[in-house]
């Protein structure tokens, strides 16, 4: 889904709700002639990696405080971000482009999450490993019947 950001508050919000996912933010105009070729295709990729990816929409016209926090001088200017990291920057109607770094930084991040998972399984494997290596410390006759009523 893409989404039309009002003002900077909104960004800020919607940014921060992004959680691991890529954001893309569109500078666009809407006396801009290729932001407006763009826009169905936008929305093609925004359908096709909605799992991936936020898609939001910058008016320059409307929102020139953001537009010069991302030094945005030409439209359409795309911008990638992953936890208010910049990965890259797209100017033009280049929507191949775009698709080819949306897929790199996808890729990138399913390695992370796939690394991180293989991490967490390693640790898991070597906490079960050294509870069943864990010597067994008797605590006196009691533990032993315990042990054997519950046997018989």
């Amino acid at each position: 889904m893409v989404s039309l950001v009002k003002d900077k508050a909104e960004l800020d919000m919607r940014m921060s709700g992004a959680l691991k996912k890529i954001v893309i933010l569109d500078f666009f105009a809407n006396w801009c002639g290729p932001c407006k070729v763009c826009a169905p295709k936008l929305n093609v990729l925004a359908d096709q990696y909605s799992e991936h990816v936020m898609i939001l929409k910058v008016n320059v016209d409307e929102n020139e405080d953001i537009a010069e926090d991302f030094n945005i001088t030409s439209m359409p200017t795309f911008i990638l971000i992953k936890e208010g990291e910049v990965l890259d920057t797209i100017i033009g109607a280049n929507m191949d482009k775009l698709k080819k770094s949306m897929d790199k930084h996808i890729a990138e991040n399913d390695v992370d999450a796939a690394a991180a998972a293989a991490a967490a399984d390693e640790e898991m494997s070597i906490a079960e490993e050294q509870q069943q290596n864990a010597p067994i410390i008797y605590q006196g006759q009691g533990e032993i019947e315990n042990q054997q009523q519950g046997n018989n």
